[in-house]
């Protein structure tokens, strides 16, 4: 019984890994998911012309409606002084 006992002992006392070997190609897949994700993602936001970012921003109608609004006020100001 002695030997068996000494082996018991051992089995628990090795260091198993936190993470199941299955486990590493499951990671792996969600890691090139994760990133190929991001990397179209970016070039969705970095090259889409038809987006209203940064690089296009003329195709947006707001420096019409505020040039026109201050347009407005300065019609209205000169009214006022006259």
């Amino acid at each position: 019984m002695l030997p068996s006992r000494i082996l018991m002992n051992a089995a628990k006392k090795s260091n198993k890994p936190p993470v199941p070997v299955e486990m590493y190609p499951l990671f792996f897949a969600v890691g090139i998911a994760v990133s190929s994700a991001c990397y179209f993602t970016y070039r969705h936001f970095a090259h889409d012309k038809h987006l209203r970012l940064w690089k296009n921003a003329d195709l947006s109608a707001l420096d019409d409606v505020l040039n026109e609004q201050v347009k407005k006020e300065a019609l209205e100001k000169e009214v006022k002084q006259e």
